[in-house]
């Protein structure tokens, strides 16, 4: 508050202070505190960045990681619905892109739109699965999200068969990852 009364709403400290805050009232549990901050934050960073910015829609996807966090699913699906058209539209063949349409589908998923929610966590899988050797070290921990994700649909959905194919998928995902952090 002391910030925006002296530098202004849309000054740099002012949103990283915002930023800061989001994120504390998502450690603390309070969601809705947290969708208000993070919404102001963007609306600040919107009006500094140029329209289909690559670099905007990356701190839209981190913002939605952290609304994701604190469960505030509704929130985040304008943001990631956003950040996916940026994506698709500049980096249309990049892993990121696929991580936002994953993460959009958990977002869905969180909501319980279940048949808006399977085609995207299919295509995320998909194309990061297609991607996975872009993939940078800080981002290898999507991949077994996404498949995650399409777990907890299926069982929702009362899909066995498919619930029980990811769920073997999952574990096969965890065993590569653990014979890679054996090599030296």
């Amino acid at each position: 508050a002391t910030r925006q009364a002296k530098l202004g709403p849309e000054h740099p400290d002012t949103l990283y202070s915002m930023n800061n805050l989001g994120k504390a009232y998502c450690d603390a549990n309070q969601g809705e505190k947290a969708a208000a901050t993070f919404k102001e934050f963007v609306a600040g960073q919107r009006k500094q960045s140029k329209p289909d910015d690559p670099q905007f829609a990356g701190l839209l996807a981190q913002v939605s990681l952290d609304l994701l966090k604190c469960r505030q699913h509704a929130a985040v699906e304008k943001l990631l619905r956003e950040c996916l058209a940026i994506r698709e539209k500049k980096e249309p063949d990049v892993w990121t892109t696929f991580n936002t349409k994953s993460l959009l589908g958990g977002a869905l998923l969180g909501q319980k739109k279940y048949a808006d929610a399977e085609p995207l966590l299919l295509a995320g899988y998909e194309g990061m699965k297609q991607r996975e050797k872009t993939i940078p070290p800080q981002g290898k921990v999507c991949l077994p999200e996404a498949i995650e994700h399409l777990v907890q649909l299926y069982e929702a959905m009362d899909k066995k068969d498919d619930s029980a194919k990811w769920a073997k998928e999952m574990e096969a995902s965890k065993q590569a990852g653990a014979n890679l952090e054996k090599k030296p």
